[in-house]
């Protein structure tokens, strides 16, 4: 429905997560990976296990996380050329609202302990991640049209991330719900 009012030269980036990658590597354990099921299904309330518990708020998060990535690959098919769309992963960056619905040792740790990690290669501070996130929207990180952008990298999304078949469908689903809803 927005299309239309894409002019080249544009940029479209989308926030997205490693934990779409589903493995230690990439979430330390913390998120369970992304479980897909037909868009349909997904829309539901309920479509995880245990919905109301941590691990199934997780679950929904890494699985929107990938969606989000297939979204941009259909985008990047879909829209006119000069008109990009670029996956951007900031990584983990604690000290942000990420954990405001978790228990109360959880909310202390995100707050006031795991920001020393964003001295490491696990996390990225907030204030890194705004500069990476500017310099994808600025281009001055270049990345073509369908690109997953690694904090301040090109780089390769998940082997579950690149399904043609799932992006059309979700594609479909979502122009299906947005004309529902705009109606």
């Amino acid at each position: 429905m927005l299309q239309e009012h894409f002019a080249a030269p544009a940029r479209i980036v989308i926030t997205v997560s490693d934990t779409h990658f589903g493995d230690f590597k990439h979430n330390l354990g913390m998120v369970p990976g992304p479980v897909w099921n037909a868009p349909d299904v997904l829309a539901r309330t309920g479509a995880f296990p245990a919905p109301g518990s941590t691990a199934g708020g997780r679950t929904a998060y890494s699985t929107s996380k990938l969606a989000a990535i297939y979204l941009v690959h259909e985008y990047a098919r879909r829209l006119p050329a000069g008109v990009d769309a670029i996956a951007y992963n900031p990584g983990f960056v604690p000290g942000t609202g990420l954990a405001r619905n978790a228990g109360p040792l959880s909310r202390f740790a995100m707050r006031r302990v795991l920001p020393v990690l964003a001295l490491t290669p696990f996390a990225t501070g907030r204030g890194a991640a705004g500069r990476y996130l500017a310099d994808v929207v600025l281009g001055t990180t270049a990345a073509p049209t369908g690109s997953y952008v690694d904090r301040a990298e090109v780089a390769r999304s998940s082997r579950e991330s690149y399904d043609p078949r799932r992006e059309r469908e979700l594609w479909d689903a979502v122009e299906r719900f947005t004309v529902a809803h705009a109606a």
